[in-house]
């Protein structure tokens, strides 16, 4: 029995059409024969896309490779033109011109494939079958000229058609002879006629789709500066993942398009490389930290920001070469040292004499309690607050803002997927820390997250696990490891988050750090996290006790589980 394609029984037809009595007559050939039925080829070479369908395509070894064409019924030929009995018009030039069609969109389809020298050594054929009509019902009749008799197979060749299907394989095809190996036999069936096809699902499937979500609702955000466009000054607030980088460089794309000079500011390092490259092609755009700028103008290390403020004072609107300036998470700008030398209202008294534009974004969120905003922004001409996140997942967005103290400010909607929870261990132990992230960093690669960070609540050198780290790398891994402070405004699909202890509750007014205390750090720290998101927390039960005080939450018996709850976080075993 021939091997049927496919092999349950012909594909959906017409029952007029007789393709099923075609179909179980074909099915008697010998083993050695391989038959198709209802074979639909669409082919693109050169950008011409073509489309057919095949009835039958019988493939052997050592003879070639046959198109069939069934015809059941009454069928006529008439002034040029093909018909059915009803006298409707056949499409495609009638029954022997479809079965040719058939027999040179499989050739393309070796060409398509880059099987040539296959198809050199493989003869190509076509072929009518009239199942309703004996083949004496032609006696008299001359066929039309795409047709002949030896490509023509009738009712009488349904009983046994191996010896027709033989005698059309031996017709001479333009000197073309089948030689084909058994690697030919498995390449023409695996890839020409049945190729087989086992779609995966992305490892990171959920992810992708995150992903777009998080773009469309990106792009929209970026609606802000159309409605802004009149605005020559704009305080744009919003909680971390808001969008507030995005919209800040698409800010400064947009006023060097016009021609003028932007300055476009930020406070750490690693977030100015991040702008600058995404703006490399904006020659009119100069990307700086303020500790840059200031010590570009003054020469001192460490920065001095009085020296700075005192040579903008010494600037007019004509000396001061910059037309817009655009500044980034501007509540880093809220240091002691900035704020006393009011080196932003001075920026933006320069920018008001040039007629010019001053943009900041910044996080109210991560200002310190009680502390005052510079007073340019109460001079602003547009305020306005971004309230959807658009960074990170559902739950990722609960534990960031779980570690903030009960505040009306806090707005944690979001459209983005839920995600999965965060996992917590809670442990003194090094080594079960160091464990816990190996197994982390093994099993979200796994799924096909590679954009992994880990980020300290404490400094690089300063935390216990430093000595796993190697260059700034993860040992035995290519993992990043920075400190939270470092890494602000950026983002990663998977952050670990280390060294979480009770101190990161201190109050911020008492710390001596504009962002170390009220969970800023964390809050910091954790809203980095797109996708994914460890915490380990160098922290006992009384520790957590303390904690969950801070955060106004009563005490419990099972403090590290009331507090992974106000963390919307899964604890795991260490």
């Amino acid at each position: 029995m021939a091997r049927m394609i496919p092999s349950r029984g012909p594909r959906d037809f017409t029952p007029a059409s007789q393709e099923g009595i075609i179909y179980d007559a074909l099915a008697s050939l010998p083993d050695e024969f391989v038959v198709v039925h209802s074979m639909r080829m669409v082919t693109s070479l050169r950008d011409d896309l073509r489309e057919n369908e095949a009835d039958f395509i019988v493939f052997h070894r050592d003879l070639g490779i046959l198109c069939i064409e069934a015809k059941a019924g009454q069928v006529k030929y008439e002034a040029g033109e093909w018909r059915y009995g009803s006298g409707l018009l056949m499409p495609r030039g009638g029954p022997y011109n479809q079965a040719s069609n058939s027999k040179y969109r499989l050739i393309d389809r070796f060409e398509q494939l880059r099987m040539r020298d296959t198809l050199r050594h493989c003869k190509l054929l076509h072929a009518v079958w009239f199942p309703s009509v004996r083949r004496e019902a032609l006696c008299g009749y001359c066929l039309p000229p795409e047709g002949d008799l030896k490509i023509t197979l009738f009712s009488n060749d349904l009983i046994d058609p191996e010896p027709s299907i033989r005698r059309i394989f031996s017709l001479q095809v333009a000197g073309t002879a089948t030689q084909l190996s058994e690697n030919d036999e498995n390449r023409v069936i695996s890839k020409v006629l049945c190729p087989e096809l086992n779609l995966i699902p992305s490892k990171r499937f959920s992810y992708d789709l995150a992903e777009l979500a998080f773009i469309r609702l990106l792009q929209s955000q970026q609606r802000v500066l159309d409605f802004l466009s009149e605005q020559k000054s704009a305080i744009i607030s919003g909680p971390a993942g808001s969008g507030k980088t995005l919209i800040a460089v698409e800010r400064a794309k947009r006023a060097a398009s016009t021609g003028d000079e932007v300055l476009f500011l930020c406070f750490n390092t690693m977030l100015k490389n991040d702008i600058a490259s995404r703006l490399a092609e904006f020659s009119r755009i100069e990307v700086k930290t303020i500790a840059g700028l200031a010590h570009e103008k003054c020469l001192t290390s460490p920065p001095s920001y009085e020296g700075l403020a005192e040579y903008l004072l010494t600037l007019d609107e004509n000396s001061f070469p910059y037309k817009h300036v655009v500044i980034d998470e501007g509540q880093d700008f809220g240091i002691a040292e900035i704020e006393q030398s009011e080196i932003l209202d001075l920026l933006f008294d320069l920018i008001k004499k040039k007629d010019g534009s001053f943009y900041l974004f910044y996080d109210k969120n991560q200002f310190i309690q009680g502390s005052e905003l510079p007073s340019f922004l109460l001079q602003a001409d547009c305020k306005l607050s971004l309230y959807v996140n658009c960074r990170n997942s559902v739950n990722i967005a609960r534990c960031s803002y779980g570690a903030l103290e009960s505040n009306p400010g806090i707005e944690t909607k979001t459209t983005s997927a839920p995600g999965s929870a965060p996992k917590m261990i809670a442990t003194t132990n090094v080594g079960k820390m160091i464990e816990f992230i190996n197994r982390e960093i093994s099993a979200l690669q796994s799924a096909g997250i590679d954009d992994i960070v880990i980020l300290t609540c404490s400094s690089v050198t300063q935390s216990p696990l430093n000595e796993e780290v190697v260059d700034e790398r993860w040992r035995g891994s290519d993992v990043p490891f920075y400190s939270c402070r470092r890494f602000k405004g950026l983002e990663a699909d998977a952050v670990i988050l280390v060294d979480i202890n009770s101190d990161l509750w201190d109050d911020a007014e008492l710390s001596g750090d504009y962002d170390s205390g009220d969970g800023l750090m964390f809050y910091t720290g954790a809203s980095r996290a797109k996708h994914e998101l460890r915490l380990v927390f160098d922290m006992s039960e009384t520790e957590s006790l303390a904690v969950l005080e801070k955060l106004g939450i009563q005490a419990q018996r099972k403090p590290l589980r009331s507090l992974a709850r106000r963390l919307n976080a899964l604890i795991v075993p260490a």
